[in-house]
């Protein structure tokens, strides 16, 4: 009888335990975890993503290079499934064969050999600018397309099939090398049919389609819980046969950007609704308050150097300041690195241009940053500096110039307040230019109200003046009184490197690397947008490319830096480092070489019994194929 009753106890409570798993998974698609990825992030194109470290991070989410650079820097495959190098030397032929994996877009779309190709076509079209495209050169026909000499149809990127992309080069190539400009996100496939159609394709959900495993389901930036990144559930995935979270474990990563980040911060992984579990950057006030323990926070090395571009073609005071060599000098030796290192808990000052991470050679371990002097001292020397303005005849006080930085970025403001103390304590009158962005309204018709013609309608695209004035160092705003221009002085900006070989660093402040196309006005490249031309520098970033060997590359690059250094066109304030913090229940976090989180297999321990928060906004559900 005993024995009886053990054995429908066991039998009952299995069948309970099959009910009780049920009723959990039943609607269950996969963890919602609370994180904050970056700061609001405005424009989620590749292309835009180089001169803000927090750009990387989301864009990193939800889009897949076709190869990408691991944690030491190494090539390592993504979108390409195999990959095939072959030289005919007789008929200087230099080709490189890619074939792809079999996975899609975001909305079942088929990723291609197109969509790659798109990638390289864009970066060399007609009047359109961008510093990555240096990277490009070894490319059969891409340099002289660049300087005007071809056309971009002529590149030597061509479709074979579907599946299959062919590279053709203008001489043998190292693969390996060539690979890390694979790595590059400048380089995420892409589809035209979106981009062209839609310039601001990359500014709203309903027109971002993604290869990567994250998709945009919200962009709310002022709703609590309004930013949802979803699971793309075609990533490498077939929605007829394979479990939901084969590739993706989580189902959604929601953001909060209406609340104050150290108010956030202050919750992390307590078991209060709207707990956040994983912070990909800590607020700089709990920083600098030291609220928590070192061995908490996860800090590695950025890709990036926080650094000031100086227009050396703005008009202060009626003449070019910035054009004079000695005012660089002084602005540079004003600036106390560690006093700003120390500010931001998570950097280091910089003693050079290169980013500690960037490697020396393909082919070593060796960093570019170990190899190379030390050429900016990390604390600030005014009398130097004082003195290098007089020898120049510059009278400080006789000048005003502001300082450009975006009004999201609270690391960039804090660092261009010290700035500004360091530059005002020579004299010079000095203000910060805090740029906002904007939502767009659109104005349609009343249908409603034929005594209204139009109505105020949110386009949810938001305008950014900061990026605009990236671009070119101009940017424009509108009033009652119309649209006005307004140039750039000075601007603050992560440098971020396109690849991770420090060529690609280096080489686009070089004329004839520097990515701005060929004026057909003056039959001249147009050169750095900061007006920096030095035929010192060009030359060196020359050798360096025709170099034959990577010890002869290298030795170029260490002595391109030095002069950049010397001259100092561009002021390098710190290395930028990442530094992020978990609760406990998250697991299976990896980063790549660029800092970016891979929470592809994420893990929130009880994630069903987590609270997300009474004002979660609620979006309408895709129906899962069967």
């Amino acid at each position: 009888m005993t024995k009886r009753m053990i054995a429908l106890i066991l039998c009952v409570a299995t069948v309970l335990l099959c009910l009780v798993g049920c009723a959990k998974n039943e609607e269950d698609k996969g963890a919602y975890i609370r994180m904050y990825l970056t700061e609001p992030i405005y424009d989620v194109d590749p292309l835009q993503a180089f001169d803000n470290e927090a750009t990387l991070q989301l864009v990193s989410l939800l889009f897949e290079g076709l190869f990408y650079a691991d944690e030491n820097g190494k090539p390592q495959k993504g979108l390409v499934d195999k990959y095939k190098y072959t030289e005919d030397k007789e008929e200087g032929d230099y080709i490189l064969q890619l074939t792809l994996k079999d996975t899609k877009w975001s909305d079942g779309v088929p990723v291609t050999a197109n969509d790659a190709q798109y990638a390289f076509l864009r970066l060399l079209a007609p009047n359109f600018t961008h510093p990555a495209v240096s990277m490009l050169y070894d490319i059969k026909n891409a340099r002289a397309i660049a300087a005007g000499d071809d056309s971009v149809g002529h590149l030597g990127v061509t479709v074979v099939d579907n599946a299959t992309l062919e590279i053709a080069f203008e001489h043998p190539i190292d693969v390996d090398e060539f690979l890390l400009v694979l790595c590059s996100p400048a380089l995420y496939p892409l589809r035209d049919d979106i981009i062209d159609a839609n310039p601001d394709w990359g500014k709203k959900s309903t027109t971002i389609f993604t290869t990567g495993p994250f998709m945009v389901r919200s962009m709310s930036y002022t709703e609590k819980d309004g930013f949802i990144l979803e699971r793309n559930s075609y990533y490498y995935r077939d929605r007829n046969k394979d479990d939901l979270d084969k590739r993706v474990r989580p189902y959604r990563i929601v953001v909060d950007y209406s609340t104050d980040l150290a108010e956030q911060f202050a919750m992390l992984g307590s078991s209060e609704a709207g707990a956040l579990y994983y912070f990909g950057r800590i607020p700089l006030a709990v920083r600098q308050g030291g609220e928590f323990a070192l061995d908490e926070v996860e800090v590695t090395d950025a890709a990036s150097t926080h650094v000031y571009y100086l227009n050396e073609n703005a008009e202060i005071n009626g003449e070019k300041l910035f054009a004079k060599k000695e005012v660089r000098q002084a602005l540079s030796l004003a600036i106390d690195r560690s006093a700003i290192a120390e500010a931001m808990v998570y950097a280091i000052a910089a003693d050079g241009l290169v980013p500690c991470t960037l490697r020396n050679r393909p082919d070593k371990k060796a960093t570019f940053r170990a190899k190379a002097e030390s050429y900016i001292a990390s604390t600030a020397n005014i009398n130097e500096a004082k003195t290098l303005l007089s020898t120049a005849g510059v009278t400080p006080g006789s000048y005003s110039f502001s300082i450009t930085v975006a009004s999201y970025d609270e690391d960039h403001i804090a660092m261009a307040n010290l700035v500004k103390a360091a530059w005002s304590s020579l004299g010079f009158n000095v203000s910060l230019n805090i740029l906002t962005p904007f939502e767009i309204i659109d104005y349609v018709d009343d249908d409603s109200n034929p005594d209204t013609p139009e109505v105020a309608k949110p386009s949810g695209i938001f305008s950014n003046p900061y990026k605009d004035a990236i671009d070119d160092l101009i940017y424009t705003t509108e009033d009652s009184e119309g649209t006005t221009e307004h140039v750039v002085e000075a601007i603050a900006l992560d440098l971020i490197a396109y690849s991770p070989d420090a060529f690609s660093y280096l080489a686009p402040f070089a004329k004839a690397f520097s990515g701005n196309k060929y004026n057909h006005t003056d039959y001249n490249l147009q050169g750095h947008i900061i007006g920096y031309d030095s035929e010192a520098y060009n030359n060196k970033i020359e050798e360096a490319f025709a170099a034959e060997d990577f010890n002869a590359r290298a030795d170029r690059l260490h002595e391109a830096e030095a002069i950049l250094m010397d001259e100092m066109p561009v002021i390098p304030i710190v290395y930028n480092q990442n530094a992020t913090v978990k609760a406990k229940g998250i697991s299976k976090l990896d980063s790549t070489f660029y800092c970016c989180s891979i929470l592809t297999e994420v893990k929130l321990k009880n994630y069903w019994n987590i609270a997300l928060r009474d004002e979660f906004v609620v979006i309408e559900e895709e129906e899962e194929e069967e």
